[in-house]
This record gives structure tokens, sequence and C-alpha cells, in this order.
């Protein structure tokens, strides 16, 4: 549901506030301390007062959205704006949009974030399925020569040395940075054997995804995360040669293939795997620009639901439901 359907089905927050009471009670509303019927007429707050218990309630009372001073009417256009954008958007653009501060912007998309990981767990994948690993962090200057340990540029430019010299005399001048950022460490390691964060991921060909941030990744971890989410018995896995895999042969039909000399051989190849990565770096690269690991569980799991649902136009719905079948006590607070 996007933002215009939202303003022509629900134009007022009573309406929006009727359409999450259906979701989370039906036809009738309940009292969400003693699940009593006996409720007063609705007040100008829009809540109702039990005759049982005495206490005053609201269709968010003890759901993920307990005690939030926004909207349920924001809240949906929050949920269609984050919906639409395929790798994410910044909380800066989410604040710009909903005309609120960056901090509930932030703790809003958290939110939200945490009712995309709910259904995560309960994949299972079979048929042909890949696996590999990303790592998050920053990565080793690339310069033109192809080498990563030699400058770009030139370490003196007479001309522009020069034209420094001249401005400085008519009281310009031209603050250097901090170090050469076309310089990097010798040696300089990319992905397995570096100290950025490693995220492990499956995918089912032409299916769905499954990725888990870890600090390390060794043959036990990626043995049980294989058992845990794939249909061992029905199922084939295409890796890379890291010898992580080496065990996985025990429990799945499995077949290598050599990135060292080739990466598709006859359909043999991890680049629905790759695709996925893909996508995560954009959402990195593109529009947070850099993340940490304390929430980088989250952005994955966005990922992972967005990519799950992309046949599937109900990630708006899918939302609304998490948010009023989840009771507080199964969400994860938000670090802020």
């Amino acid at each position: 549901m996007n933002i215009v359907e939202i303003s022509e089905k629900f134009p007022t927050e009573l309406d929006a506030v009727k359409y999450f009471e259906e979701i989370r009670w039906g036809e009738k509303p309940i009292c969400a301390y003693c699940e009593s019927t006996n409720l007063s007429k609705r007040g100008k707050d829009l809540r109702f007062k039990c005759y049982n218990c005495g206490k005053s309630t609201s269709v968010t009372v003890d759901t993920a959205l307990h005690s939030t001073n926004m909207s349920l009417k924001k809240w949906m256009f929050a949920f269609s704006i984050v919906c639409d954008a395929k790798k994410g958007l910044s909380a800066l653009q989410l604040q710009r949009n909903l005309n609120v501060s960056y901090p509930t912007a932030l703790n809003m998309y958290h939110k939200m974030r945490n009712l995309m990981s709910i259904e995560n767990d309960s994949i299972e994948l079979e048929g042909i399925v890949e696996m590999d690993e990303m790592y998050v962090g920053g990565k080793p200057r690339k310069f033109n020569n192809g080498e990563t340990n030699k400058p770009l540029f030139k370490t003196s430019i007479p001309e522009l040395d020069e034209r420094i010299d001249e401005l400085k005399e008519v009281g310009i001048k031209f603050k250097r940075g901090k170090g050469n950022p076309a310089k990097s460490a010798e040696n300089p390691k990319r992905g397995r054997g570096t100290s950025k964060i490693p995220v492990i991921g499956i995918v089912e060909r032409n299916g769905d995804v499954v990725a888990q941030v870890s600090k390390h990744v060794t043959a036990k971890q990626l043995k049980d995360m294989v058992q845990k989410y794939v249909d061992t018995d029905d199922s084939v896995l295409i890796s890379d040669e890291y010898r992580g895999y080496s065990r996985i042969n025990e429990i799945i039909e499995h077949v290598k293939i050599d990135h060292q000399r080739l990466y598709s051989y006859k359909g043999i190849n991890t680049n629905s795997i790759e695709s996925f990565w893909a996508i995560i770096r954009r959402q990195i690269i593109g529009q947070h620009h850099q993340v940490s690991l304390k929430h980088l569980p989250k952005y994955v799991a966005e990922a992972v639901f967005k990519y799950n649902n992309r046949k599937e136009d109900d990630m708006f719905e899918t939302l609304v439901i998490n948010a009023m079948k989840t009771p507080k006590s199964d969400i994860i607070p938000n670090s802020l």
C-alpha cells in the first residue's frame, strides 16, 4: 500500500485506528489487559475504558507499538515509505518525509527493522541453494595500476605547487587533509582474514534467502546454519572452495566451484547469493554509508525481509500484522 492509497483509504486518524483494531481483534474491540469486551464508547483520545478492570486501553497496548507517541496514520506512512525503498533509506530521509525529529525517525526505523526480522527465522530452503559470506567494513583503495599498496597520484606536482604558492601570497590557504587517502597499508587484505564483520548467507535459487551476522566464520557454524535453514535431504548446496565448507559434505550434497579458476560452469555458480550481497552493499554504501556491529543485524534483517517479499506486494500488511500480533516483550529494545 503506497502513501496515496493510505491517504485515500484512511483520511483521519480514527480510520487508521479502526484498521489496526480490525487487524488485532477483528470486528469487536477487546480490552488489552483483561480481554473483556465490556468497553465504553471511544473517547476523544480514541481510547476505551474497560468496565471490567477499570483501565484505559487502546489497540497499541502490549504490542510492538506500545506507548508510542506517534499517530497510527503516521506509522502507516512510515511502513509504506520504508517498504517501497528496495535498498533502504536513511533515517534523515525518513525524518524529512514524516516531518519528525531525527531521533524519532531513527527510533521508528529500528522498530520497523525489528518487525521485519520476526518472520526471518521461519524460512526453509530447498532445491539448489548457494552459500557464501560477505564482509562489512572499510576496504583498501584500488589504484589504476591494479595494486593496492602504491599511491595513485604523484607525491609532487610542480605546477600545482607553484600555483599554491602564488595563492598563498594573496592570503588563500589550502588545508591539507589527514594522511593521504591514496595510500594504504602494505599487503592489505579483503574479505576473509580481515577484521571486518562477516555476514553468512544462504539463498535458494529463485527463492528466499537467510543471512546472519557473525563474529567469526567456522566450519561448525556453517554446518549448523545449513542444518537449521535447509532441507538437507532434497537439496544441493553450491559454495566456493573455502575450507570451512568441507564438513558440509556430511549432511548435504555439496558442489564446490573454484573462484580462482572461474565463477560459473554449466549453472554451477554462486551468482544468486552474490546478487543479494550487492543489494546490502548498495544499501550500506548508498544510504547509510557505514553501520556499526551493534546495529548491523537489523540492517541485514531488513534486506532479507525485502528480498523474500520481492514477489509479493504484502510487505506493508505484514508489518501491520507483526506490529499488532507481537507482544512488546518479544521486541528487542532499540539502542538509542
